[in-house]
């Protein structure tokens, strides 16, 4: 029987008559898509399953000394413990506490600039993340009138020797946004945008792949469905080929 036949039923794909060649395209097609489906389904459960290595390696090696081993327990026991953490730190007697223990360290030379350089990222991040610190999403004229950059705004104050309002605006790059500029511009030269704080986030990390749907804009056309030949026709044809 011919591999690349109208009448193989290979899972119910059906190949057009083009030759070996194009029924080859097809499968590797539909490879390609495999793969690029399968990517991020693979690289989500490696980064959980590192996350689980860390976090389970935190508390394993003290429960194993107690001669406790049972699969999960150091994972566990690590998540009472920050969340035991995480209410210190949000309690004023936990707020001290930590004060007092953050004095210390950074009283240590290398342990001081290590701790601080990871708790600052940290709290960039978090920042971030929360968008507390940022008010709206404007456009900045750059290079030129015309090109906008986007950026959001963290203040606002006056400048009593230009005599102007100024606005601090974060540039962010992409398609990380944790880099950027911070840029004081006159606010007569800063225009609002109509996009939240969420889209212009999603601009960004995408690299401008993901840009918000316009109000009232029909959805895009689906793929047209492919009519499977019949198996009869699709061997008619084959024969009269051979002819």
């Amino acid at each position: 029987m011919d591999l690349f036949s109208h009448s193989n039923p290979l899972g119910g794909i059906k190949f057009p008559a083009g030759g070996w060649r194009a029924n080859l395209k097809i499968l590797r097609n539909k490879l390609f898509a495999g793969i690029v489906a399968a990517i991020p389904i693979i690289v989500t459960f490696y980064v959980l399953n590192i996350a689980y290595s860390v976090i389970n390696n935190v508390s394993a090696p003290f429960l194993k000394k107690f001669r406790v081993d049972f699969p999960g327990l150091g994972f566990a026991v690590t998540v009472v413990m920050l969340m035991g953490l995480g209410f210190m730190a949000t309690n004023m007697l936990g707020k001290r506490m930590l004060e007092t223990f953050e004095k210390l360290v950074l009283r240590v030379p290398l342990v001081a600039t290590i701790y601080a350089g990871v708790k600052q990222v940290i709290d960039s991040v978090k920042a971030f993340n929360s968008g507390s610190q940022f008010k709206r999403v404007v456009y900045v004229d750059y290079p030129s009138p015309g090109c906008k950059l986007i950026g959001f705004v963290t203040g606002q104050f006056f400048d009593e020797r230009l005599g102007l309002d100024m606005i601090s605006v974060v540039i962010p790059t992409a398609p990380n946004p944790m880099t950027g500029l911070v840029i004081v511009v006159e606010a007569s030269r800063v225009t609002d945008s109509s996009l939240t704080i969420e889209q212009a986030t999603k601009l960004i990390v995408s690299a401008g792949f993901v840009a918000p749907r316009k109000k009232g804009a029909p959805a895009e056309p689906g793929p047209i469905a492919a009519w499977p030949i019949p198996d009869a026709v699709a061997l008619a044809v084959s024969r009269e080929r051979e002819k």
